[in-house]
């Protein structure tokens, strides 16, 4: 049996974060509020919970002879147990931090080993005994349904949240300093809960749901979810395998995309970004191959919102 062991550094700087937000809020509630107090005041909040959840989300892993659990660090109680033949393969990628060992289940990335994060990252490594990558297959007759990549998914949702809440304060702020709120305190408000919320719309606009089975596809958007689109496989003229260049900006990554098309316009995009099951994804749709794409993000925005695709 192996134990993981945590990077002493990664691990001890997320822990500083809490008693560092938890002495910040007791200390601000002291002082008389106003626009910079009550925005440090969400700010030392929002860092608290970002910490507790990170602590719930972190993993301490145990390698045994037949299996591999994991365990969060702040709820014990919350573990599970694999067994080593439930997984399709193993893969290992290179990130900017260092290699990152990722176990996949039905197409789906269950359990990540970065090696900034786990002192004994080899030793882990050499003790899971699962296969390489190999071509993914679905199973007969499964019923594919789409998942999202829920820590991508929360960030997004938690800093755009905050940023509309910060926004809308700021005249309660106002009111509570000096009596009144002025006009231009009003509209600077009203402007920016509407930017930051357009924001936060746009991220959220191409998350779909998607349940695939038997070449029907049914796709809810996340921003509506009462209305379900139907579509069959045989709808669509084809497929088109697109590569999101990012050209190395802020060290991001190229990323993969799978476009089905109807008379050279997009219909349903489905993004390796979003889905932590888009190998499940991408193989339940297979459909006519149109081409390979390599698109800047500015380009596939132009396709996804309705222009027509011509090589």
């Amino acid at each position: 049996m192996l134990v993981s062991r945590f990077n002493r550094r990664y691990f001890y700087g997320t822990l500083i974060c809490i008693p560092l937000s938890i002495l910040s809020i007791t200390g601000i509630c002291s002082v008389k509020a106003g626009d910079i107090v009550i925005a440090l005041l969400i700010t030392a909040g929002f860092s608290l919970l970002g910490a507790l959840g990170y602590l719930c989300w972190l993993r301490r892993i145990t390698v045994m002879s037949d299996g591999i659990e994991t365990q969060s660090v702040l709820l014990p109680f919350w573990k599970r147990f694999y067994r080593f033949a439930e997984f399709d393969y193993s893969e290992t990628s290179y990130t900017r931090s260092g290699e990152v060992l990722r176990l996949v289940k039905d197409g789906r990335r269950v359990v990540s080993i970065p090696s900034s994060r786990y002192q004994n990252f080899e030793k882990l490594r050499q003790a899971i005994a699962v296969q390489g990558k190999e071509q993914f297959q679905v199973r007969d007759n499964a019923e594919v349904v789409s998942e999202y990549k829920p820590l991508n998914l929360y960030i997004a949702v938690a800093t755009g949240l905050f940023f509309v809440l910060l926004s809308l304060l700021m005249p309660v702020s106002q009111y509570m300093r000096s009596g009144y709120v002025s006009m231009g305190m009003m509209l600077f408000s009203f402007f920016g809960a509407l930017l930051f919320g357009g924001i936060l719309l746009a991220f959220l606009y191409p998350y779909q749901h998607i349940t695939v089975w038997r070449g029907q596809i049914d796709v809810r958007r996340m921003l509506w979810p009462f209305q379900t689109k139907h579509y069959q496989l045989a709808d669509f003229d084809g497929c088109y395998y697109v590569t999101i260049v990012s050209n190395g900006q802020l060290g991001s990554k190229d990323e993969e995309q799978r476009w089905l098309t109807k008379n050279g316009k997009v219909v349903l995009d489905i993004e390796e970004s979003i889905y932590r099951n888009y190998e499940a994804l991408k193989d339940a749709t297979r459909t006519n191959f149109l081409g390979r794409l390599k698109l800047s993000s500015i380009q596939a925005m132009k396709y996804s919102f309705g222009k027509k695709i011509q090589l």
